[in-house]
């Protein structure tokens, strides 16, 4: 029996789609296999474990190598969560040298008594 080519190419294409979904459908068995050895959240858990021990084991290379790196970075860390006090530690200190300092700054203050 003969085909035209427009039949020939549906034959063809329509062949090209069940391989497709014979792919497909392995593939989705294989994952179905993976998942019952493994479930998804102990592949989740795994993953996350392992890039914690990674970015622990970056951190403690770096420190090791720069331990200048290491204090600045503590330093900051600390400043920033403190920033607050600092600041008014920071104020208060501006204010007690404003205060003691104002006569040589500005003239016509007089100077305060110790």
């Amino acid at each position: 029996m003969t085909f035209s080519p427009l039949e020939t190419r549906l034959i063809e294409a329509r062949r090209l789609r069940d391989m497709a979904w014979a792919i497909v459908r392995t593939d989705l068995q294989t994952l179905r296999l993976g998942l019952a050895e493994r479930p998804l959240k102990q592949r989740v858990r795994d993953s996350v474990v392992a890039g914690a021990v990674d970015t622990t084991e970056d951190a403690i290379d770096l420190a090791l190598e720069s331990p200048t790196v290491l204090g600045l970075t503590l330093a900051g860390v600390i400043g920033w969560l403190f920033r607050k006090r600092l600041g008014a530690i920071g104020h208060a200190g501006w204010t007690w040298v404003a205060g003691r300092f104002a006569h040589r700054i500005r003239p016509g203050i007089k100077e305060p008594s110790s």
